[in-house]
């Protein structure tokens, strides 16, 4: 058998692989190997010098993937803009407290806030801002 094939069967293993295995880095290899069978089906007279073709190839996929990766996969957002993050979020209220101190969840937490209005215990509330570290809602 060519060795073209056995290019061609390790890249597809490796990219069948990469949904059982966590992270992405096998799906690189895998690439790279079915850039290195299309090679050894057009040159096939490179005989070991394919295996230099294939190491430069990983190398090269995994650098530009894993960039590719990272841009598509960063959040312009980062933890620390936590009142941000919350700001159009749906909750319910879950306590009136003294006037405009409530307490809401939102996701499953709670939260000291400030209604915006009239808010009552079970009311569906949104976040509109914060004010004082402290989110101001109404009723959603």
């Amino acid at each position: 058998m060519d060795s073209a094939y056995y290019w061609l069967l390790l890249g597809v293993c490796l990219i069948v692989a990469e949904a059982f295995i966590p992270g992405v880095f096998v799906l690189w290899i895998g690439i790279a190997a079915l850039a290195t069978a299309g090679v050894a089906f057009l040159f096939p007279m490179l005989g070991v010098w394919i295996l230099l073709f294939f190491a430069i190839v990983t190398i090269l996929t995994a650098f530009v993937g894993t960039k590719v990766y990272m841009m598509i996969t960063s959040s312009k957002r980062t933890l620390n803009e936590l009142a941000q993050q919350l700001v159009g979020k749906r909750g319910v209220c879950i306590a009136r407290l003294n006037d405009p101190d409530i307490r809401i969840r939102i996701d499953g937490v709670e939260w000291a806030a400030l209604a915006d209005g009239v808010i009552d215990n079970g009311d569906s509330i949104i976040v509109l801002r914060f004010q004082d570290a402290k989110p101001v809602v109404r009723i959603a």
